[in-house]
């Protein structure tokens, strides 16, 4: 009897790949010059953060990147929001490139003019590669057009979860199974809970009078028997109608997603985390089993931590719902994108923000040059705003994925966003100012303690 086994490769989730870095599983964000900042792309079981710049208006960009990379993935979407409107965000996603569109492109960028800053190179240096800023994007993910939106017959495969806080279908673009019976077990369950309760009461009546008259009706002698009958029945249809009120409410209430009414003093928390784990708890996302339709679900929550979701308690619960979370991404097979208004929680409360950066793996920031003196800057004219990476996770690794440089910055064109090296222009000619400043030389005076000019002759 031999001991030989045959090897079975399991299949890989859709989207997903093995990293050859790090041999974590990963799936792409989106945005390719994102994924390389990231080593490749996010790994499974991750939260990415982003910090929303004052405008809101490059964060939502990136979430376009991650949704509409799960509809070509064909992967399961999970979309919350309380600022903006779920449906129409998957209206509006960009659309994909084909292969021939992505290799024109490069094409076109190779044959720009070296030198259209006016700038030549020298004869020594005419030879080597040119040095892109542009860091070369991953095998993984796919490319996308701004400027166009996605069709709405690709979008009718897509597998999308919409939650804004309301009691209707939460299904938009193909309706599941599990969520499409939640709600509609909600208003049936209510209705019938309402008019249990009334028509028992009647019955009970009725039985109650009807005693009462037959009571009336008989002799004398058998009236105190009769008065304790009537009581006696009176007593059991009472008893009946608020055992009937009681099964009534319980079916009201038990219709899924329940909210955990004591653990979050928002119920919107309860709320939301209900009907993600609802969706988390499918099958197809258990890591341990050899599903056959076994597939990746892309978790997206916009804006959280906004005004909308203020009260008393609103540090406690964030940090609560974080937490939990974080729990529910990591035993399964999904990946969480949150962004977060965090120069305004900042405001609520300074020693929250290092708190939410502590409970996700990835934070990073965007700072938009719009509205600010670096707006008008020579220097920066270049980019839109700047990237700062706050936190980098080893996710089931020994070391994390550290990029070339941190100093990195974005650009918001027409067709898409890139993320590149911060680099300053070349200064080509001093101004005024640096010259004067060139001739004032940092010189004690024995008398005032002040510059001197060193072209002007000393005094004795």
């Amino acid at each position: 009897m031999t001991s030989f086994r045959k090897r079975t490769v399991q299949k890989p989730i859709r989207g997903t790949r093995t990293s050859p870095h790090t041999a974590q599983v990963i799936t792409s964000s989106g945005n390719p010059s994102l994924d390389l900042i990231l080593g490749g792309g996010l790994p499974i079981g991750s939260i990415c953060l982003i910090e929303e710049d004052r405008f809101m208006t490059h964060a939502k960009v990136l979430v376009k990147y991650f949704l509409a990379e799960g509809v070509l993935s064909k992967q399961e979407i999970f979309l919350g929001s309380l600022d903006d409107l779920p449906a129409e965000m998957l209206r509006r996603l960009p659309k994909p490139l084909t292969d021939e569109e992505v290799e024109q492109e490069q094409r076109q960028e190779q044959e720009q003019p070296a030198d259209k800053n006016g700038l030549r190179i020298a004869f020594r240096y005419s030879d080597l590669p040119l040095v892109n800023s542009e860091q070369a994007t991953a095998k993984i993910g796919h490319h996308f057009n701004l400027m166009e939106h996605m069709e709405p017959m690709m979008l009718s495969y897509a597998q999308a979860t919409i939650w804004d806080d309301n009691n209707k279908a939460n299904i938009v673009v193909q309706e599941d199974d599990i969520c499409n019976s939640t709600s509609s077990l909600e208003p049936t369950a209510a209705a019938s809970g309402d008019e249990a309760a009334p028509v028992v009461q009647l019955e009970a009546q009725s039985t109650a009078s009807n005693n009462n008259n037959n009571n009336n009706n008989n002799n004398n002698d058998n009236a105190t028997t009769d008065s304790s009958t009537a009581n006696n029945a009176t007593s059991t249809a009472a008893t009946t109608a608020a055992s009937a009120n009681e099964s009534a409410s319980a079916t009201a209430t038990a219709s899924p997603p329940a909210a955990q009414p004591h653990f979050f003093y928002n119920p919107r928390y309860g709320r939301l985390l209900d009907y993600l784990q609802l969706l988390l708890n499918d099958e197809s996302f258990e890591p341990g089993t050899n599903v056959q339709q076994k597939n990746l679900c892309r978790v997206c929550l916009t804006s959280l931590g906004s005004p909308l979701w203020y009260d008393e308690h609103f540090a406690e619960d964030l940090l609560k719902f974080l937490t939990i979370l974080r729990a529910s991404v990591r035993s399964c097979t999904a990946v969480c994108f949150i962004t977060m208004p965090m120069h305004l929680i900042a405001k609520y409360e300074t020693s929250l923000v290092p708190k939410i950066r502590q409970l996700v793996d990835y934070a990073i920031e965007l700072e938009s040059f719009a509205g600010s003196e670096r707006e008008t800057h020579p220097a920066f004219k270049e980019y839109s705003g700047l990237l700062h990476l706050h936190k980098m996770s080893a996710i089931n690794t020994l070391a994390v994925h550290m990029p070339e440089t941190t100093d990195l910055a974005f650009k918001l064109r027409r067709k898409k966003f890139v993320i590149e090296k911060l680099h300053l222009p070349p200064e080509l000619q001093e101004t005024s100012d640096q010259a004067a400043a060139a001739d004032m030389m940092a010189l004690p005076n024995c008398s005032a303690n002040m510059p001197v000019n060193s072209n002007v002759s000393m005094d004795f």
